[in-house]
C-alpha cells in the first residue's frame, strides 16, 4: 500500500511523493523484526518478509504490488496489495490520490473490511477488491496528512507526518476498528511512531500507543520496536 516503504514492514502505503521524471519500475525487498501495523504488532514478534514491486510514470501514475509473509490477525496467511494512484506536487505542495485492495489468499479468518473480526474455523479466502481503501494525501514542506476510508464504511485511519532529517514522526488515529473489544487488531485507537534512518537500507522505528478505549485498558500494548533491513533489486 503505498509506494515508497518506510522502516515499518506493514500493509501501509506512504503517499504523498511527486512524480518520478521519468517512467521507471522499481523493487525491494525487506526483513522487519516484526510486522508493525499503524500502531499494532500483528506478528507476536516473529520476524517479516515482504517485498514490492511499483511502476511509475512521468505523467503521476503509479501501480504495483506488495507481498508479505503471515500476521497472526489473518491466520498466518501470505498478503496481497495490489495498489494505484495518482501523485504530483505544485511548489512546495504534493498530492497523492489512491486505491489498494488487499488479499489474504490462504486465510482461516474472515476479514471485513479490515475489521480483521475472526470468526473461527474455515471461512471462504477473501479475494480481490474484498479488503480496500480510498487513500488521500497532501502534503507541504515537510508535513503531510494521509487520510484512508474503508471501501464498505466500516472506519478511517489518519496520520500526520513529519520529517526531521532521518527521523520521521508520525500520529496516527483509528476511527472505528477498534469498535470490537475482542478485536485483536483493537488495542490501540491512536499511535504515536518515531522513526531513524540508520542508513539507507537500515531503519529503526519505536510506536507506542497514546489513546486507548476504555474497555480495552486492560490489554493495553506496549510500546513496540521494530528493526526493517530493505535491499533493492
Amino acid at each position: 500500500m503505498k509506494t515508497l516503504k518506510i522502516a515499518i514492514i506493514a500493509a501501509t502505503l506512504t503517499l504523498g511523493a511527486a512524480p518520478a521524471a521519468i517512467a521507471e519500475v522499481e523493487a525491494s525487498a525487506t526483513i522487519a523484526s516484526s510486522y508493525l501495523w499503524r500502531g499494532v504488532e500483528l506478528g507476536s514478534g516473529t520476524p517479516a518478509l515482504s517485498a514490492d514491486v511499483v511502476y511509475s510514470s512521468e505523467s503521476g501514475l503509479y501501480a504495483g504490488l506488495w507481498l508479505s509473509s503471515g500476521d497472526k490477525i489473518s491466520g498466518g496467511s501470505t498478503e496481497y496489495d495490489l495498489f494505484v494512484g495518482y501523485a504530483g506536487s505544485i511548489g512546495d505542495l504534493t498530492y497523492d490520490i489512491g486505491y489498494a485492495s488487499y488479499m489474504y489468499p490462504t486465510s482461516t479468518i474472515e476479514l471485513h473490511g479490515l475489521a480483521l473480526i475472526a470468526l473461527g474455523g474455515d471461512v471462504e479466502n477473501t479475494g480481490f477488491d474484498d479488503n480496500a481503501e480510498y487513500i488521500s494525501s497532501i502534503g507541504y514542506g515537510d508535513v503531510a496528512v494521509t487520510h484512508y476510508v474503508a471501501k464498505d464504511g466500516d472506519y478511517t485511519y489518519t496520520t500526520v507526518g513529519y520529517e526531521a532529517g532521518d527521523f520521521a514522526f508520525t500520529y496516527g488515529d483509528h476511527d472505528g476498528l477498534y469498535a470490537d473489544p475482542t478485536n485483536p487488531a483493537g488495542y490501540v485507537a491512536s499511535h504515536f511512531d518515531v522513526s531513524y534512518a540508520v542508513n539507507d537500507s537500515l531503519s529503526l522505528t519505536m510506536s507506542t500507543p497514546v489513546n486507548v478505549p476504555n474497555q480495552l485498558k486492560a490489554a493495553e500494548p506496549d510500546t513496540t520496536f521494530v528493526a526493517a533491513y530493505s535491499l533493492p533489486f
